[in-house]
């Protein structure tokens, strides 16, 4: 997560603004795992934001079974 703040902010402003940037990053990572999103780049004047839905490459085997029939 990269985040850009300009000016001199105190301490508690800055905790503020974490925190704001921190349930952004919440919001996005919920959005990628219900919608089975691969990955996803947000970017706005405060947040610059990239994540990887992690397993998302994964196969899962299934039995197949063929049935013969008389023509």
């Amino acid at each position: 997560m990269k985040v850009t703040i300009n000016g001199k902010v105190s301490k508690e402003v800055l905790q503020t603004i974490l925190n704001e940037q921190k349930d952004k990053t919440k919001i996005i990572d919920a959005f990628v795992k219900d919608n089975k999103v691969s990955n996803i780049y947000y970017k706005d004047a405060e947040l610059e934001y990239e994540t990887e839905m992690k397993g998302s490459a994964k196969r899962i085997e299934v039995e197949k079974r063929w049935v013969k029939t008389k023509r």
